[in-house]
């Protein structure tokens, strides 16, 4: 059995935003918590349910590399 992810699902899910302060350490909030009461803005971890969970890229990741043209493909 593969060890548990410590941040359990916040790590892939498209709402998690990570927030580094100035000590340098790492905080996993929750983008749904913005617009929606029912979602903490920092869930407990490591996260194995979640009714909000969207896997895929979040808005806050790195676009991907310009092709030739400038173009992200």
């Amino acid at each position: 059995m593969p060890p548990l992810d410590p941040v359990g699902l916040c790590r892939s899910c498209r709402w998690m935003r990570s927030v580094t302060n100035r000590r340098g350490s790492t905080f996993f909030r929750c983008g749904r918590a913005d617009t929606d009461p029912r979602f903490p803005r920092y869930p407990a971890l490591p996260v194995l349910e979640c009714p909000g969970y969207e896997p895929g890229a979040r808005p806050d990741a790195d676009p991907p590399p310009a092709g030739p043209r400038g173009i992200g493909f």
